[in-house]
């Protein structure tokens, strides 16, 4: 009877094995007792807003230089064409990190840590906040798969993207990275979706546009979330034409929807115009950030050796391969998966650092993994009708969730470097958990300041 319940829930028992994984880990490389670690790089500015508003009140960021100048590499603000200094990043992230913040505050507080918002219960409580809501989003997606695959496809599709990817990676060792937040957030957002079409209603759609308002809030890159929901479930012109029908029938629902999308947003529209005197500001701008879309690094960002996404997270090119048995589950899953996969590779490679800094793997594509999650589905649920793939696959997948821990592994030692790599780099550490003499003297560097004009330059560094 045991046996028979655990074969009945292996999918829960699959997100409980995720959990248990990602608590062990966390535990064993403790980062948040590293001053250095956790709230470092992006996430600075990610962070920034929690501290400023709640501690210093000062959004100003003044309190960045008083006398004892801990501050000066914890916060690196942008100059505004009015002089003043602004966080580069929005402000999504503190909103999801903020009940995690506010728990630390209050155990600094009535503990011998500083109340300054970067001692070790705040690093500790942003390692634990992307363990929660990965857990919360698997959950969803959980539900999702539930409604097309059986428990079987189910489990492994959940054990491919919560510990065969490098959603792992950071979700664990560089916890506090918006990513696995977005993996939530676009996991319930897909959900909802399946739930509006089955049952539209004005509280499933006020939902979805306070969803959407918050993921691009942390990526705006991931607005094109909303046309994976316009085009869910249609399948041909005419379905196409029914649903714009439908919908200007229904002005209601997008008046809701875009009001709830903006609410989410009026925080950031007034901090920008405060700090700049522009309610649309784009800060990295600032910084030198922008799009090549007539210079797409399409090729690179997929299969380079230097960060392609197919390359050091092989899953997900077998996900994109599921696409094309979409049709068999349900035809219209084909449109909306495929536009919305070929425009987020389009957009994101068409960002002038294509490889996006510092990471494992092609950080940028975490946030899709859920939407990605179903024609994985979908190609192991038509395998198991091969005969020759019933078994394969399956086998592929489980290797495959392997060969990611221990490319983690190689990344942790700097056997996969975060963005020196190259095809003799690669080749030269394959299957070997550290770097060897040679491999340092082949790896080359991203010219950064040709990058910033769209010309793709690697150098030796010095």
């Amino acid at each position: 009877m045991i046996f028979k319940l655990a074969k009945n829930k292996r999918s829960l028992l699959a997100i409980g094995f995720i959990f248990l994984s990602t608590v062990l880990i966390n535990f064993s490389h403790h980062r948040w007792q590293q001053e250095d670690k956790i709230i470092v790089w992006d996430i600075k500015s990610y962070y920034a807003y929690l501290p400023a508003t709640f501690i210093y009140q000062d959004l100003s960021l003044d309190f960045i230089h008083d006398e004892s100048g801990k501050f000066k590499d914890l916060i690196w603000p942008i100059e505004t064409p009015l002089k003043k200094k602004a966080i580069i990043t929005t402000m999504g992230m503190s909103i999801l990190y903020a009940p995690f913040f506010g728990m630390a505050h209050v155990y600094a507080k009535a503990s011998d840590y500083e109340a300054d918002g970067y001692s070790m219960p705040y690093r500790f409580a942003l390692v634990f906040s992307a363990l929660f809501y990965v857990l919360v989003g698997l959950l969803f997606l959980r539900k999702t798969l539930k409604h097309f695959f059986d428990e079987r496809v189910t489990s492994l599709v959940l054990l491919a993207v919560g510990i065969g990817t490098n959603l792992f990676y950071y979700m664990t060792y560089e916890a506090a990275m918006p990513h696995a937040f977005n993996f939530s957030l676009i996991s319930i957002f897909v959900y909802f979706t399946l739930q509006f079409y089955q049952n539209p209603s004005y509280g499933k759609i006020g939902s979805l546009g306070l969803l959407a308002g918050l993921i691009t809030l942390i990526r705006p890159t991931n607005i094109l979330v909303l046309l994976f929901f316009l085009l869910w479930n249609v399948f041909s012109l005419s379905s196409f034409k029914s649903r714009i029908t439908w919908f200007l029938d229904q002005y209601k629902m997008i008046l809701i929807m875009a009001i709830a999308f903006i609410l989410v947003w009026i925080p950031q529209f007034s901090y920008w115009y405060w700090v700049s005197g522009e309610i649309f500001y784009f800060t990295y701008g600032e910084a030198g950030g922008k799009f090549f879309f007539l210079n797409p690094q399409i090729k690179n960002i997929l299969i380079s050796y230097k960060k392609g996404w197919f390359v050091y997270t092989p899953i997900m090119f077998v996900a994109f391969i599921g696409i094309l048995s979409l049709p068999k589950i349900k035809e219209g899953l084909f449109a909306p998966i495929l536009i919305f996969i070929i425009l987020n590779i389009y957009v994101l490679s068409s960002w002038w650092c294509w490889w996006f800094g510092g990471s494992f793997g092609l950080r940028a594509f975490i946030d899709c993994y859920a939407i990605m999650a179903i024609p994985l589905g979908a190609i192991l649920h038509y395998a198991h009708s091969n005969r020759w793939l019933k078994y394969t696959l399956p086998t592929m997948v489980i290797l495959l969730i392997g060969f990611n821990n221990f490319q983690i592994q190689q990344y942790k030692n700097s056997a996969i470097h975060y963005w020196w790599m190259n095809k003799e780099a690669y080749w030269e550490t394959f299957l070997k958990l550290r770097p060897t003499a040679r491999y340092w003297e082949v790896i080359t560097i991203p010219d950064y300041n040709k990058a910033r004009e769209g010309i793709y330059i690697d150098m030796k560094p010095e």
